[in-house]
């Protein structure tokens, strides 16, 4: 086993969520780093695992682009008004879609990278064992 870490940031409004469920999956408090511990025969399944969910973000932000761009399903005020707050909910300032959606595109390239350094100090370390042993 070796430990990885995990960037845990405190979120606001939609993505809050997100920061609290990977931390309380690490152990982290409301923000900062998180350690875990990571088998090395099961680090590159995780890693493939985390870049396949980044690869889902990037398709999901596509579809908080095009809820920018929707227009007002009819001409009465409320629809335009309910476009406008949708507008607002899928965009990128702090809390809206997009904002949490690249927010979560960070912590996981920031998670995939910390896990391949540490497995590769992890086995840079055993093979030294390893030599140092055979003599």
């Amino acid at each position: 086993m070796f430990d990885a870490l995990v960037p845990v940031k405190a979120a606001g409004a939609v993505g809050k969520g997100v920061g609290a469920a990977v931390g309380a999956a690490a152990g982290a408090g409301a923000g900062g780093v998180a350690k875990f511990s990571v088998d090395p025969d099961q680090a590159q399944k995780m890693i493939d695992g985390l870049k396949e969910a980044l690869r889902q973000l990037l398709k999901l932000r596509n579809d908080g682009e095009r809820l920018q761009l929707a227009g007002a399903p009819g001409p009465d005020p409320y629809s335009g008004y309910a476009t406008l707050a949708m507008r607002t909910t899928a965009g990128s300032e702090p809390g809206g879609y997009l904002w949490a959606n690249e927010q979560a595109q960070k912590a996981l390239e920031q998670t995939i990278k910390n896990i391949e350094k540490a497995l590769a100090e992890y086995r840079a370390t055993d093979e030294a064992a390893q030599t140092a042993m055979k003599g």
